[in-house]
């Protein structure tokens, strides 16, 4: 079996012990750590930055499944989230930092412009138009980037934006919590004691999909690896208002600050917009 037919896992530090323990038992094509920054404020407790970073520093010479790291977030503290990716970076961790939504639009121009990659988040709970809307004033503001989405696991989030990587929970949380069942349509069956390898496969089938149609999209990011294409940063206008979350994309005064400075060919002769 190819890789691209198992599926690729997001693993939470507040559960890794467990995931440790029992990973000889599941088929993965590799996987990516995420710091559990908001699963242990919600149950109280801290993530220490030093402890985070010990066992990044293991697992990074360890066990060359794991692919990806994201840096430590502070909830609700976009400028310790800033120096925790700093500080891990600094350590030897490439980590991606989180742009979060309600956070000002100067962090996450400042973002773009110094990590490979960031994620956006915070929308987990959004629905609708809302969330889509957001992701697209992102994209609008920092492409070509290479941007992972936090719970953006819906076909209308992986078709409609190049993301370079999603993850979400609805897999599972959507067919034994609601009985959506993707390779079925709508269903009541409910419950934990359900067979969900078709649902796997019906989002694999999705993210091959989205392989197809993001191809030369993803092309434009490998490029910018290469010496002669940059991104050129402007800094973001004064004050704190997150002008994404109002979706004001017409305003001349809300043009992206982070853009393509150098183009170069891709093929077919097209070059990256400017």
């Amino acid at each position: 079996m190819s890789d691209n037919k198992l599926p690729a896992l997001l693993v939470s530090y507040a559960y890794l012990q467990p995931f440790l323990k029992n990973r000889h038992r599941y088929r993965y094509r590799d996987w990516t750590m995420d710091s559990g920054a908001f699963t242990a404020a919600n149950s109280g407790k801290l993530v220490a930055l030093d402890d985070y970073i010990r066992t990044c520093h293991h697992l990074m010479k360890t066990d060359p499944t794991l692919v990806e790291i994201f840096a430590l977030d502070v909830i609700g503290d976009w400028k310790a989230s800033a120096k925790n990716a700093a500080a891990m970076w600094k350590a030897g961790i490439p980590v991606i930092p989180c742009f979060h939504y309600g956070e000002p639009e100067g962090a996450l121009l400042e973002m773009a412009a110094r990590y490979p990659k960031i994620a956006i988040g915070g929308v987990a709970y959004k629905r609708g138009d809302a969330k889509q809307q957001w992701a697209e004033q992102v994209f609008a503001r920092v492409w070509p980037k290479r941007v992972h989405g936090f719970a953006f696991g819906s076909e209308r989030a992986v078709m409609g934006l190049p993301f370079h990587s999603t993850d979400a929970s609805s897999w599972e949380i959507g067919a034994c919590g609601f009985g959506n069942w993707r390779q079925f349509g709508h269903m009541t069956v409910r419950g934990s004691n359900q067979d969900l390898r078709g649902e796997v496969n019906a989002y694999l089938d999705l993210e091959e999909r989205a392989r197809v149609k993001w191809a030369r999209e993803m092309k434009q990011l490998e490029a910018l690896d290469k010496p002669d294409v940059r991104l050129a940063f402007a800094r973001a206008r004064k004050g704190h208002t997150d002008k994404l979350a109002k979706l004001a994309a017409t305003a001349d005064d809300d043009a992206p600050a982070v853009r393509l400075a150098v183009v170069k060919a891709l093929g077919r002769g097209e070059l990256m917009a400017t």
